[in-house]
């Protein structure tokens, strides 16, 4: 994965998933692969948002999760914005749930942009899924950014600190223990990465 590839155009069109929103296997690349200024990490963060979003931690890659649904749905439905959204339309809620190999689920949704119109995400409470705040996963992805390239105990809570203040001008944290919060999704990416 190249650093400057976008989270978006890391899948085939017509599909629309935003990789370093709902996949966790990409973020760990996005982090390893990561060559950048990390001053300017905070702005390449703005993807994520402001609120929550669900996280898949399985060991489908994001070109298996299209693949998988491609296969899914068929080539009538992969092939026609029409078709696609007219097959929406007769669900309620405007939306899909389809489960994978894995048995994670998802949710299928009209995208919005053009040439990508199946939107797909993890579903809520899906298995290998998790709801995590957006400041929670750009702090975690900070601070192994931060240790990668300074060093350190990405656990330690001086360094966690440091990466959030330093690379996302957020405040400092008074915990970030392992099994909740920030420290559990430091531990979950961090573990994810291949070993250095």
């Amino acid at each position: 994965m190249k650093e400057t590839e976008s989270s978006i155009g890391y899948v085939p069109e017509p599909f629309m998933l935003n990789c370093l929103k709902h996949h966790a296997g990409y973020i760990s690349d996005f982090i390893t692969c990561y060559k950048g200024d990390p001053t300017g990490l905070e702005k390449q963060l703005l993807v994520l948002g402001k609120s929550q979003m669900d996280l898949y931690t399985g060991g489908l890659s994001p070109a298996q999760v299209t693949g998988e649904i491609k296969n899914l749905l068929g080539e009538e439905l992969t092939a026609s914005e029409r078709a696609y959204l007219g097959w929406l339309g007769e669900a309620s809620g405007r939306y899909r749930e389809l489960s994978l190999s894995d048995g994670s689920v998802w949710i299928l949704l009209p995208g919005k942009e053009k040439g990508r119109y199946i939107h797909v995400h993890p579903g809520r409470w899906s298995p290998d899924t998790i709801r995590v705040r957006s400041e929670t996963l750009k702090s975690a992805i900070a601070v192994l950014i931060y240790c990668r390239i300074h060093g350190g105990d990405c656990s330690d809570l001086a360094v966690i600190n440091e990466a959030r203040v330093k690379l996302l001008g957020l405040s400092p944290v008074k915990e970030a223990g392992p099994r909740r919060g920030l420290g559990r999704m430091i531990s979950i990416l961090k573990g994810m990465m291949p070993e250095q």
